[in-house]
């Protein structure tokens, strides 16, 4: 894996300007799946600015070109959600002097293959037996020995208990991420049956990229809906 490297604020004047279809030609040797929507998705998000010509077509500097490298190998290397890489380029622009982050824990691995307990899951999630037992039965929760997904869903069963939640309350959210999973699995499949060996490290960079837009997706809904209690009280 190529060493990272850090990209500098963007500010003074760049000597050459590239249009997008410079940048994906000089990136794509790095990202043979990057392609003009890709590039457009991060501009969306963020991360670079492009200037813009009087004609309305994009112009990267060099600055930008790195930033946009630095991007895609932390979200493929290190499954760093968008996110977190705008916040690190934010602090940068700010004159701050941030490490890159959280590349350590940021692996998908996170003890992935760690394989857990009961006492493990209630101790490290705070949940009881009998929520369990209801999550095994709503399908959130698989049987022991259990995985660092199983403990993470556990803390949130225990925290919505407060709001009066059980798991029988969640049997949408399971199906709808069934769904998201179908739709995920058809998206890969051509990727996987392929024999190289990347082919699987590519299939979970994939994969992950489609797991964070759906999650954009579902969170933008639920805000937009959430901002529709706040209007109606000035009705």
């Amino acid at each position: 894996m190529p060493a990272l490297k850090p990209v500098s604020p963007i500010g003074g004047r760049e000597p050459k300007l590239l249009t997008i279809g410079q940048v994906l030609n000089l990136l794509r040797g790095e990202f043979s799946d990057l392609t003009n929507s890709k590039l457009r998705f991060l501009e969306d998000q963020g991360l670079v600015t492009p200037l813009r010509t009087d004609s309305g077509y994009r112009k990267f500097r060099q600055a930008e070109v790195d930033r946009l490298r630095l991007a895609l190998q932390l979200q493929r290397d290190h499954f760093l959600p968008l996110k977190v890489i705008k916040e690190y380029f934010e602090d940068l622009d700010a004159g701050r002097q941030p490490n890159l982050p959280g590349l350590p824990e940021a692996k998908p691995v996170r003890s992935r293959a760690k394989k857990l307990t009961s006492l493990d899951l209630v101790s490290q999630s705070g949940v009881n037996d009998n929520i369990v037992a209801a999550a095994q039965d709503a399908k959130l929760i698989g049987a022991a020995p259990y995985g660092v997904n199983d403990v993470e869903i556990a803390k949130a069963l225990v925290e919505l208990q407060k709001f009066g939640l059980t798991p029988r309350h969640l049997n949408a959210l399971r199906v709808e991420a069934e769904r998201e999973i179908g739709i995920i699995e058809g998206v890969i499949k051509p990727v996987l049956s392929r024999k190289d060996t990347s082919s699987r490290a590519r299939a979970e960079y994939l994969a992950r990229q489609l797991q964070e837009l759906f999650n954009t997706i579902r969170n933008e809904i639920i805000d937009r809906e959430i901002g529709q209690i706040d209007a109606s009280s000035d009705d």
